[in-house]
């Protein structure tokens, strides 16, 4: 389960981020100039770091459940 959730958003991600990532940087750039870019890639980074910092590890937890 843990795979098959991991694999699902690391290809949804791709999907969305490498295929709106450049239609937007090319928009700001074209718009409001080079630096928006920037602007944007640093937010983008940022809001990656605070979701790393949110994730819960789980290598530790069982995963079978047991019958109660």
């Amino acid at each position: 389960m843990r795979y098959t959730g991991s694999s699902l958003s690391f290809n949804f991600a791709g999907i969305l981020g490498a295929s709106l990532a450049p239609y937007i940087a090319t928009y700001l750039a074209k718009s409001y100039g080079l630096q928006y870019v920037g602007y944007y890639l640093s937010t983008s980074a940022v809001l990656t770091f605070i979701g790393l910092l949110l994730i819960r590890e789980t290598k530790d937890d069982d995963l079978v459940r047991s019958k109660v």
